[in-house]
């Protein structure tokens, strides 16, 4: 299968899924609200689901100082192909862009795991406080703040998220220090 075409296999399994998990979560409500901690039950899900699927994509948990999820296939020694980093949208949590465990910014600082070799990844957004409309209007103001800012990286209006015709996605291309483009695709669930 040529790259792009999995790649969009991916970014479908990704838009399919996603909305089970959160409807899933929301309904057994196991009290969990640790980032790492809904990240693995959301790598476990992926896992289920892409067998049932007979998906021959590798699910796995990459854990540093925050947990991601890298997809490969399903052969022995394959690269990543595809990296998920998750933050939680809050009142108590910032780094969905920037600082030193921000999202975006890890992947156009092309910090080690965040696919410097990829030229698509995701992030998954974990509504925990307010709703999407709220998340979409300050994560965009967070990046204009740091495009009139003082910052070592390039920040401009490409950073942006902007919405595609479904309510569970936003997209983003980013240049990264090695001047190369990421495009992030971005999944919130509402887990509040």
């Amino acid at each position: 299968m040529p790259e792009h075409q999995t790649i969009k296999r991916i970014l479908l399994f990704l838009k399919n899924v996603l909305p089970d998990f959160e409807h899933d979560l929301n309904t057994v409500k196991p009290g969990i609200y640790n980032e790492d901690d809904i990240s693995e039950q959301l790598l476990l899900y992926f896992q289920v689901k892409a067998k049932d699927e007979n998906l021959l994509f590798s699910f796995n948990a990459r854990k540093g100082v925050d947990f991601r999820i890298q997809i490969a296939p399903l052969n022995l020694g394959a690269d990543p192909i595809f990296v998920i980093e998750a933050k939680r949208l809050s009142k108590q949590h910032y780094d969905y862009v920037s600082g030193n465990t921000g999202g975006i910014e890890r992947f156009k600082r092309e910090c080690f795991g965040f696919g410097k070799h990829l030229t698509m990844s995701a992030m998954v957004g974990y509504i925990q406080d307010l709703n999407r409309e709220h998340w979409l209007q300050k994560i965009n103001s967070w990046i204009d703040e740091l495009i009139v800012g003082d910052s070592d990286l390039i920040w401009d209006d490409e950073d942006k998220l902007v919405g595609k015709n479904d309510p569970f996605s936003y997209i983003s291309r980013h240049i990264r220090i090695s001047n190369t483009t990421i495009t992030l695709y971005h999944f919130w669930i509402s887990l509040n």
